[in-house]
């Protein structure tokens, strides 16, 4: 097996090199959902704020145009040191080819060459066991739940109930942006944004970097350059600070599908029933704005037991986990 460094965020050639696995990948582990497209590859394969990420697939030989499978290798250069975390699609039919073990050996020796001492890997559960995980002595630290919520099933009655102000909560404006987030909240929006920092993580050790306004807009600018629509209901208390918020986010190439990608309440504004009303108003949003939208995800640590709770009063409903791996790696 022959693995190349590859950059399909930016060259067309190499993201046309492992389309067909990426898209085979989510038809294999995540049938649940609309096919993948483009847009995602190149976002997933991308770097990010004071993150760095580099490519890799994995080909029969030198001829191969297009890959078995790739893998994406992350690390912060100056932040949590010891640590890189790796995602691996390899499709169901060529995992007896070799491929994801070449590949991880390829990602260990890159956590060699930069000194890191850990490397996870975070495959769906129907992906397991790993053909390497004993090997490398791979442990679980935690695992992170898929669920989804058929929008066209919802009553938009209790929805709307939902996201009215109630006793708890009355005294919190709720206000929505898409993309650009107001200069005048950008700072608080960074705030709290912070606040998913104590979310359960099992026993895995991770410093969440801090938000500022840089990191918010340098995320902005790759949305807008990816046409990714990215909504955000948030609720200001009334000195008009963002007291918590709900962020949803489609590609342009996947227009039946929308995905949480953050909820964040800071401890001093829980207990209000904030994220019930926040997702509530932000889910009628979307149906509004984007009614193409058949599917929302989203991904929750299973100990999260709080927001699994609101997930499941809202229905959402399981669909696949994700178990966290992570794999000491020697000199």
């Amino acid at each position: 097996m022959q693995i190349r460094r590859l950059d399909p965020a930016e060259k067309p050639q190499d993201a046309a090199a492992v389309c067909s696995a990426f898209r085979q990948w989510r038809q294999d582990y995540l049938p649940g959902l609309p096919a993948y497209g483009e847009t995602r590859l190149r976002h997933w394969c991308m770097s990010g704020f004071q993150e760095e990420a580099l490519v890799f697939g994995a080909f029969t030989d030198e001829h191969a145009a297009e890959a078995e499978g790739f893998a994406t290798h992350g690390f912060q250069p100056t932040k949590n040191l010891d640590l890189a975390w790796s995602s691996i699609y390899v499709p169901a039919g060529k995992r007896d080819t070799g491929a994801e073990t070449a590949l991880f050996e390829h990602l260990v020796q890159q956590n060699v060459e930069l000194g890191r001492k850990r490397l996870t890997c975070d495959p769906p559960r129907p992906a397991t066991p790993l053909p390497f995980e004993h090997l490398y002595g791979g442990r679980v630290t935690d695992t992170a739940v898929m669920s989804t919520l058929d929008l066209s099933a919802i009553d938009r009655a209790q929805y709307e109930a939902w996201a009215e102000p109630s006793a708890k909560n009355a005294e919190y404006t709720l206000v929505g942006w898409v993309g650009h987030c107001p200069d005048e909240l950008a700072e608080s929006f960074c705030r709290a944004m912070d606040a998913m920092a104590d979310q359960p993580l099992g026993t895995f050790e991770y410093e969440f970097p801090k938000y500022g306004v840089d990191r918010l807009r340098f995320g902005e600018g790759v949305m807008q350059k990816l046409g990714i629509r990215r909504y955000t209901q948030a609720a200001l208390d009334p000195e008009g600070n963002v007291a918590g918020f709900n962020t949803l986010a489609g590609y342009p190439d996947e227009p039946e599908l929308m995905e949480i990608w953050d909820t964040g309440v800071p401890k001093e504004h829980r207990g209000h029933g904030l994220g019930l009303r926040l997702k509530a108003a932000a889910s009628l949003w979307v149906l509004e704005d984007r009614p193409s939208t058949r599917l929302v995800s989203t991904f929750n640590n299973d100990e999260n037991q709080w927001m699994l709770a609101v997930n499941r009063t809202m229905g959402y409903r399981p669909m696949v986990d994700w178990p966290g791996y992570e794999f000491a790696i020697a000199d």
